[in-house]
């Protein structure tokens, strides 16, 4: 299983991976502190390096969450939809919720840092959308 991390605050990132690797699965982890460098890998990406699980945090300097989604769909929109992403966010604001309802290829909304219960209900869900598409890795 491969995950995807892109928070500004790289303390989140290690706070992320840390609880990612206790889960025990066999992973991959990438991780991002910038939204632009985070695009030009996922423009280059090929399709068997499509990460499984996307973390994505809302507010960064460079490029919001929302940003970053628009522009990774208008430069490689074929990818946005074999994406799963999975907002982390220390915001409660209610219009980013509903924000996030408005795309499809956001699949679950968590506030910062992610529990393992949570980690663990994203996988379990990648795994069992993988397994009804014959897709399981």
């Amino acid at each position: 299983m491969s995950f995807f991390l892109l928070d500004d605050d790289a303390t989140f990132n290690f706070i992320h991976r840390k609880k990612i690797e206790k889960f025990g699965i066999d992973q991959e982890i990438k991780e991002f502190t910038s939204p632009l460098k985070a695009i030009l890998y996922l423009i280059d990406v090929d399709e068997d390096h499509i990460p499984d699980i996307f973390l994505l945090d809302i507010n960064m300097p460079e490029l919001n969450g929302f940003e970053f989604i628009d522009t990774l769909t208008n430069k490689r929109p074929e990818l946005i939809d074999k994406l799963n992403i999975f907002i982390v966010t220390s915001s409660l604001n209610p219009e980013d919720y509903q924000t996030a309802k408005g795309y499809d290829c956001i699949k679950g909304f968590h506030n910062k840092p992610i529990d393992l219960d949570n980690i663990m209900t994203t996988s379990s869900w990648l795994l069992n959308q993988k397994a009804k598409v014959g897709k399981v890795k």
